[in-house]
């Protein structure tokens, strides 16, 4: 796993055993998509696995991630060896756990990027419940999820689009 462009355009990322990394020609839509959004945003990233869509945010001028994963050493390895410590945040944690601790923080963030283990997509996105106060007034959460899987509702939400790319499908969604 490779980040794609940037100033860590190259570097490699370990991936855990237990991530499934969202592809480099999905990632690459996905920040094609975004575009001019990333550049000093704030970034969440939940079930960050090897942390390759933060890592890439940030490597293309988002100012701050956040990763969230219980398996959290790839995400530590990799931000002491890009030397991103001061903008990148790596919280060992459930999702669910994470939102609540990051709302009570006053966290505000433009982007949360969110792909739930595909066999526990439905019980991730109730642990999303709480996921609206922590987007800013124009933020945009984007889910991944598989494409046999039918699109997320969320309450709350709208969903803005969807786009596949393989087997990867990325849910673009607005508070309401």
């Amino acid at each position: 796993m490779r980040i794609a462009a940037g100033r860590w355009k190259g570097r490699r990322l370990d991936v855990p055993e237990s991530a499934r990394p969202t592809s480099s020609r999905a990632r690459e839509a996905l920040f094609d998509i975004l575009g001019p959004r990333i550049a000093g945003a704030q970034v969440l990233d939940l079930f960050a696995g090897s942390g390759a869509v933060g890592f890439e945010a940030v490597s293309r001028g988002a100012a701050r991630a956040v990763l969230v994963d219980p398996d959290a050493g790839a995400l530590r390895r990799a931000r002491e060896t890009l030397g991103a410590d001061e903008e990148v945040l790596v919280l060992a944690s459930d999702a669910a756990s994470a939102v609540a601790d990051l709302e009570k923080r006053g966290e505000r963030f433009d982007v949360v990027f969110a792909d739930p283990p595909y066999r526990d997509g439905e019980r991730a996105i109730r642990d999303l419940v709480g996921i609206a106060p922590l987007l800013s007034p124009a933020g945009l959460l984007v889910l991944q999820a598989d494409a046999d899987e039918k699109p997320p509702s969320l309450e709350g939400f709208a969903r803005v689009s969807s786009r596949g790319y393989g087997r990867n499908v990325f849910h673009f969604l607005r508070i309401l």
